[in-house]
């Protein structure tokens, strides 16, 4: 029970990492507040889960998203112990075709989202003098790779965010760390490759980009996540995990 007593919000909690992240959570003794542009599989998730969790709608993209999680919080908890920027959107498309739209839909969702939840809930945990933000972060903003100028862009600039945030914070008594997962079987995933045209062939190469020889599993990551939310990290401040078999050591 590492999470015994402490309240947590997870963006993009209903499928997933997020919804790993959720599970692991409350079976370590957190309340969780669901927070997912799907409501109805957020709140489907919720009631599975008991007393513990709750869902709100979300699209991390809006500022008004990050009022009302941060009020709901509030209202309901009295305190924020632990943000999880998990909510993300994916792009596999090359420079030159990405659309105007679709680089904002990236962004927005991927950094500017981690950056408005931040903005409106980090200041409730200042106050305390207490307080855990992980931001889910990935493979990609790391290193590069072709038809990911969007994503990898948005996944980049959220592995700096963290940085400056904890930097910039670092006396408060919260803390910001990264999560960057490599491939993990997640339905994001699996809508990747059910664009390619040999579906078989996509997931063998999945599973070849890891040295490990598979792809990971979600719950694999909430562990990662976990470590973030929990008193054993009480010295992280900055710090970016690769959880990602070994794909960056190479």
């Amino acid at each position: 029970m590492r999470l015994q007593g402490k309240t947590s919000i997870v963006t993009g909690g209903a499928s997933g990492i997020g919804e790993a992240t959720v599970r692991r959570f409350v079976a370590e003794g957190a309340k969780v507040l669901i927070a997912d542009r799907n409501l109805a599989a957020a709140e489907n998730l919720a009631r599975s889960l008991g007393a513990n969790a709750s869902a709100i709608e979300c699209d991390v993209r809006k500022e008004a998203s990050a009022i009302a999680i941060a009020e709901r919080a509030i209202q309901i908890w009295g305190q924020i112990d632990v943000l999880v920027n998990n909510a993300g959107s994916e792009l596999n498309r090359s420079y030159d075709l990405t659309t105007s739209d679709e680089w904002d839909m990236v962004l927005e969702t991927d950094l500017k989202g981690p950056w408005l939840l931040c903005k409106h809930i980090v200041p409730h945990m200042v106050k305390r003098g207490a307080g855990s933000v992980i931001n889910v972060s990935s493979l990609n903003g790391l290193v590069g790779f072709p038809l990911s100028t969007a994503y990898g862009s948005a996944k980049g600039g959220l592995v700096v965010f963290t940085r400056d945030m904890a930097i910039e914070l670092a006396r408060s008594g919260v803390r910001f760390n990264c999560v960057c997962p490599g491939v993990i079987q997640t339905p994001m995933m699996d809508r990747w490759t059910k664009l390619m045209p040999d579906q078989q062939e996509a997931q063998a190469m999945l599973r070849g980009v890891m040295p490990i020889g598979r792809m990971g599993r979600s719950d694999e990551v909430a562990s990662a996540i976990l470590f973030f939310a929990s008193d054993d990290s009480t010295l992280c401040q900055g710090s970016i995990l690769s959880v990602d078999g070994g794909f960056t050591a190479q």
